[in-house]
């Protein structure tokens, strides 16, 4: 609960390439053609154009490819889609991933297609055991073919992005921010104020802060972790474990809780702490730090990653800009009010 959902291997390690490339709304697009990198969808240079920019353009059948395969891999996004802000924005996202994707060298996509492969093996063997999945690609006309354009666009993307990172910028954002790097242990019990699966109001506020004090009270009078959490935490990840998250990395959780998961006196029970999800009762039990020349490979490439997820923001705010974007998107026949929908940055 504490920073999202779980997926199936295939489609969480898709929903990380796009959480790392949806960055920003994109104000225009340049660069090379994307010819070659195994990233055009079927029906690029067919039927209407409804996106033009410096160096290419976007035709319907085109987007609507990839719309078809994003839709399989957000499926809590369908109807939005009919809300005309996000499928714009949608296709903005689109033609800057095919910018990028152009700029890409061959070993990017080298690299890029060898990881396509390997998800794809992954994804084949999903669809054969699991028909709910292969109904859905039915239903919208999604081939394997589409799955894969998508996957590599996305993949291209990343690695044309990580390798703008070098060793001195990795070094420089550990140094910054190595405690989103290293293992925590903690102990929580969580009351919250909103039911995830529904969106339903659990607790008011002022209700799931008095029981969360309450729950404080009772483990500062001695009773044990594993009596309190099941007892009050509403964490299903972790009340049947006396609240444990076991060597965890910070960065990973929402920013009040790793707040405190950062800066809590070790051994310490903490204030009740808030959160989009509700009151967290904290108490850190081990904060490990390494050196920089003591970190593992693993730990580099989360490090690098943010790296390149700002070399992103970097390239969304100050170069998209400069170019001349062109959005011609049919209006639709009703505009769904869009007030209440989530933005695409939101995946």
């Amino acid at each position: 609960m504490l920073h999202g959902t779980r997926k199936s291997a295939w489609r969480r390690s898709a929903l990380l390439v796009i959480a790392a490339v949806l960055v920003m709304t994109v104000m225009a697009a340049c660069g090379k053609k994307d010819e070659g990198t195994g990233t055009t969808f079927k029906g690029a240079g067919e039927g209407t154009v409804i996106a033009t920019y410096k160096d290419g353009k976007v035709t319907e059948p085109e987007f609507d490819r990839y719309l078809g395969v994003f839709n399989i891999m957000q499926p809590g996004y369908e109807q939005v889609l009919a809300i005309p802000q996000f499928k714009e924005q949608l296709l903005q996202q689109f033609v800057s991933y095919k910018v990028l994707a152009g700029q890409a060298t061959e070993e990017n996509v080298k690299k890029a297609g060898e990881e396509t492969d390997k998800q794809m093996k992954d994804f084949e063997k999903a669809l054969k055991e699991n028909a709910d999945l292969k109904k859905s690609l039915d239903d919208k006309k999604v081939t394997n073919a589409d799955v894969k354009t998508y996957l590599s666009l996305m993949l291209v993307v990343v690695e044309h992005m990580n390798s703008q990172v070098t060793e001195d910028q990795i070094k420089a954002e550990y140094e910054k921010n190595g405690g989103n790097y290293n293992p925590v242990t903690v102990r929580h019990v969580l009351v919250t104020t909103t039911d995830p699966s529904t969106g339903q109001e659990k607790h008011k506020p002022e209700e799931a802060l008095k029981l969360a004090k309450e729950a404080k009270a009772e483990l500062e009078a001695g009773k044990s972790w594993d009596e309190v959490a099941k007892k009050y935490s509403e964490d299903g990840g972790s009340k049947d474990k006396g609240g444990l998250y076991e060597n965890a990395n910070a960065g990973d959780w929402v920013e009040g809780f790793k707040k405190a998961a950062l800066e809590q006196k070790v051994g310490v029970i903490g204030d009740p702490v808030e959160t989009e999800y509700g009151y967290h009762v904290i108490k850190v039990e081990k904060r490990d730090v390494k050196a920089y020349a003591d970190l593992d490979e693993k730990t580099k490439e989360s490090v690098k990653s943010a790296v390149a997820y700002e070399h992103m923001n970097t390239f969304m705010k100050d170069e998209m800009p400069k170019q001349d974007l062109k959005i011609t998107l049919p209006k639709p026949s009703a505009s769904p009010d869009a007030s209440a929908s989530p933005s695409p940055e939101a995946t």
